[in-house]
């Protein structure tokens, strides 16, 4: 399945979460795929993500199958909440971002918030990935709780699914 412009196999409003780990930065057309994943997803339906962080330079800017970079704010364009006024406010394509956590290097572990903060506004390579947890919201719905609550429910279940994926074997079978 090309998931740059291949509908997904799935009746509209009729999945209660996705989880992608390492895909979207792969496509081209990601807005495509994101539109498709909206539209499969019930109201309220989470769509888990995990992605490389922009500025990590060794494995991310420079990898020639990466299409997209991700930070913090990639799916603030998606909530109508955050940027009033916008051309998100009128777009089909609508999230509200649960959650997001950062994946810092090993050097940056032990620094305080603040000072890891500054260091991934302004340094490269401080942040290795992201994770968002992100709840679908369609026209007419009720309206979507973001809570902590939510946030730490949804971190549970993305690191639930992480350590279920399976990977996908190296070498075909018998080789």
């Amino acid at each position: 399945m090309d998931l740059n412009r291949e509908r997904l196999p799935f009746e509209d409003n009729s999945i209660g979460v996705v989880f992608s780990y390492h895909t979207l930065e792969h496509l081209d057309n990601y807005l495509f795929a994101l539109s498709e994943i909206h539209r499969v997803l019930k109201h309220g339906g989470v769509f888990l993500v995990g992605v490389p962080y922009l500025t990590l330079t060794q494995y991310n800017l420079v990898n020639p199958y990466h299409r997209q970079n991700f930070n913090e704010y990639s799916f603030d364009f998606f909530d109508p909440q955050k940027l009033l006024g916008s051309a998100a406010e009128a777009g089909s394509v609508m999230f509200r971002k649960a959650f997001h956590r950062f994946h810092y290097l090993p050097e940056f572990e032990g620094r305080s918030d603040k000072r890891k903060d500054w260091c991934r506004r302004h340094l490269l390579n401080v942040v290795q990935k992201i994770d968002f947890g992100l709840i679908a919201m369609k026209s007419g719905g009720a309206p979507v709780v973001s809570d902590d609550a939510t946030a730490e429910s949804l971190l549970l279940q993305f690191d639930g699914y992480l350590k279920a994926r399976r990977a996908y074997p190296t070498q075909p079978p018998g080789a």
